[in-house]
């Protein structure tokens, strides 16, 4: 009875998610807009949300003056409904793509020298603009083949309608869930394919995560791009970590960003310093557009044990120290 139950609630849910796609497809541009701001105002009027977005911003800025807070918060809170719905709006449309997502000519280029020389591409992307925008313009712009790790949905019919648009209908992309996913990537490179991943999430230590100092915090970040390289270095399969990022700019479209490591890779002490440049990186770029990160997220959600005192004092109001199962994986019993 319970699975009959739940196959019919798939089914209604999935009859729910196509309406709303369908509806966005079909909107005007100036109508996606409108729906994003209208989204806005509804979760702004959430005060779990709002807390967290401007609990996020009062630690990562401790500097920025309240209202400019709020008014960054708000940004931020548009700026993701905006961009989802942009997306939804595309839907493998190559019209729509290249109205709303540019990816600069040097980057295009450099992009393109590195295929050419046999590199596997490890590309690492913050949530920060549109990280789906990211996801396809290398492979729509440039030709480069490449797999990108997304959380898969419950419900499989909605899974397939998210991750079975714009994403799989991009020639050069294929979509690998996160559960598996450091097997799927290994294969990825092996096969000569790029790997996307998303570095600014809380992996646990048992999961090959570590305490990065990320907005002067440290919270947990996956080691994930560094062991892939370090895994080519090992098999001699050539590759490199390209940091990407893409944000709006002033036209109101989507611009794609690049940088290389500023040093050869085998110069890191370990992987963890790699990760660090890397969120170093990215902080650049989120204090150069702080509107358009996902402050909508517990980043800062575990307290390193050994934190001191002083710095304690920065964590938002929901931030914890983690538990043991947090570092090690709980014996099995029998």
């Amino acid at each position: 009875m319970k699975k009959l139950w739940n196959s019919i609630r798939h089914l209604l849910e999935y009859s729910g998610a196509v309406v709303v796609f369908w509806t966005i497809r079909h909107l005007p541009y100036r109508g996606v807009r409108l729906l994003a701001k209208a989204c806005t105002g509804v979760l702004w009027l959430l005060p779990g949300y709002r807390r967290l977005i401007l609990g996020n911003l009062r630690a990562a800025l401790p500097e920025l003056p309240e209202t400019e807070v709020r008014r960054i918060g708000r940004a931020s809170a548009w700026n993701l409904f905006f961009n989802l719905l942009e997306f939804f709006w595309i839907d493998g449309r190559p019209k729509r793509i290249r109205r709303c997502y540019v990816l600069p000519p040097a980057v295009e280029s450099r992009l393109r020298e590195i295929a050419a020389a046999g590199e596997r591409i490890i590309f690492v992307n913050p949530h920060l603009g549109s990280w789906e925008a990211s996801g396809l313009m290398a492979p729509y712009y440039a030709g480069i083949r490449m797999v990108a790790v997304a959380k898969p949905v419950r419900n499989p019919y909605v899974n397939r309608l998210l991750n079975g648009g714009s994403r799989e209908k991009t020639p050069g992309l294929r979509i690998i869930f996160s559960r598996g996913a450091m097997r799927e990537s290994l294969r990825a490179l092996r096969e000569g394919l790029g790997v996307g991943t998303l570095i600014d999430q809380n992996t646990r230590v048992r999961d090959g995560g570590v305490f990065i100092r990320f907005f002067g915090i440290p919270a947990p970040s996956s080691l994930a791009p560094a062991t892939l390289m370090n895994y080519c270095r090992q098999h001699r399969i050539p590759a490199r970590i390209v940091y990407g990022t893409s944000v709006r700019l002033a036209d109101g479209r989507i611009h794609a960003f690049m940088e290389e490591l500023p040093r050869p890779f085998a110069e890191y002490p370990d992987e963890a310093a790699v990760i660090q440049e890397l969120m170093s990186i990215s902080e650049r770029y989120i204090r150069n557009y702080p509107e358009q990160y996902l402050w909508m997220y517990r980043r800062f959600q575990y307290i390193p044990p050994d934190c001191p005192p002083e710095l304690r004092k920065r964590y938002p109001y929901y931030a914890r120290e983690p538990e043991a199962k947090f570092f090690r994986r709980p014996a099995r019993r029998g």
